[in-house]
């Protein structure tokens, strides 16, 4: 058994997919922990076979299981083993996809591949035919590590690793541990992976516009951990990031006097390690005005990352800003930063506005990720 298995939170796990699977899948995507490409391989997968297994009318199946995923990650990964040529130096490297030392599926392919171009080979269609037994073993070496490691944890949200279903339902634990034998016992095909009602229809609804954005975080992530392309990557940061928004000194210390030098969210003393966190996550709305920004202690903030606060922290922040409109306005004159308090609560109101209930997990404070009633949010910003 694994201690570290993500936990699976049961209530209401089998709802039907909603208007709320758009808002989940994107925070998947975007908010997601990730330590490896695995979690972006496996929902890349999931895409390409809603459609490849869909049914006679054309909807979604109902099931997969562990072996289809791993045929299709394998797929994936195998253009993606060959050594990438650096532009302009002549050589090349084999990319990291993951942060740790061991890279089972990488290597596996990467293995099975060198094999078969021995041979002469080098489409997996005819690797596949000519080598069929390295192939099959390739393969359970995949479908393992996709079955212990990011199929369990590809619905985790925050920092606790809880997970929410909105996509699928695994047939096993997420504490069981597998060998290829062990997969075997479930069928030719590996365990089923059950997908939750509408979910299916919804990937195959949302591929031509998730397909495109999880390439771009998947590509950023390898681009990252091989140090290669850092000149796109400092283009996207200069143009779109907030590194080069930093609030100055001036608005930090005012924001700190205003909160009594305590972090906004655990309410601890802020010490030296302060940094200031966009209430609303800049990432789903790009508001920088001084309402939007509250001082944080650095383990609140990197554990709340870009997920939605719940329900009390709303109002908290609604309650300062309504009591400090005169302080939060004067300091931003002082410190020449933005203030528009009529947009900072339009954008909050929008955003909870749509949110489903009990549909999209909220941070409801450090290592603590929940479903929470949107309507309670929403009342405090009315």
């Amino acid at each position: 058994m694994r201690d570290d298995a993500p936990v699976i939170a049961r209530e209401d796990e089998n709802r039907a997919a909603s208007g709320g699977f758009a808002e989940r899948l994107l925070e998947v995507i975007d908010s997601g922990r990730r330590t490896a490409t695995y979690k972006l391989a496996v929902l890349m997968a999931l895409l390409d076979l809603c459609a490849r297994h869909s049914q006679a009318d054309g909807q979604a199946p109902r099931l997969l299981h562990t072996r289809d995923i791993a045929e299709q990650v394998a797929a994936l990964y195998w253009p993606q083993v060959i050594p990438y040529r650096l532009p302009g130096s002549g050589g090349a490297i084999e990319l990291r996809q993951i942060t740790l030392a061991r890279a089972t599926i990488l290597v596996a392919v990467s293995r099975f591949r060198a094999a078969v171009m021995a041979g002469g080979a080098t489409s997996l269609y005819l690797a596949c035919q000519r080598l069929p037994g390295e192939y099959a073993t390739m393969l359970d070496q995949v479908e393992v590590t996709v079955a212990a490691q990011p199929l369990p944890r590809l619905q985790a949200v925050g920092s606790t690793e809880t997970v929410f279903p909105f996509i699928y339902e695994l047939s096993w634990g997420p504490r069981e541990s597998f060998s290829p034998a062990r997969l075997r016992r479930h069928g030719p095909r590996g365990p089923a992976v059950r997908l939750l009602p509408g979910a299916g229809d919804e990937l195959i609804r949302l591929g031509p516009l998730i397909r495109p954005l999880v390439e771009l975080h998947w590509t950023r992530m390898v681009a990252e951990f091989n140090g290669v392309a850092k000149a796109e990557l400092d283009l996207h940061r200069h143009l779109f990031g907030s590194d080069r928004l930093i609030p100055p000194k001036t608005l930090r210390d005012g924001l700190a006097a205003l909160q009594g030098n305590r972090c906004f969210y655990c309410h601890e003393s802020l010490g030296t390690g302060s940094e200031a966190d966009h209430f609303i996550p800049r990432v789903r709305s790009g508001i920088d005005a001084v309402e939007n920004l509250v001082l944080a202690d650095r383990r609140c903030n990197n554990d709340k990352r870009d997920l939605l606060p719940g329900p009390a922290y709303v109002t908290a922040w609604v309650r300062r800003n309504q009591r400090h409109t005169a302080e939060l306005t004067h300091l931003a004159t002082a410190s020449r930063w933005d203030s528009n308090p009529q947009a900072t609560v339009a954008v909050a109101r929008s955003i909870y506005g749509h949110l489903p209930n009990g549909g999209t997990p909220l941070w409801l404070g450090f290592k603590n990720v929940g479903r929470a009633n949107p309507a309670a949010a929403l009342a405090a910003l009315v």
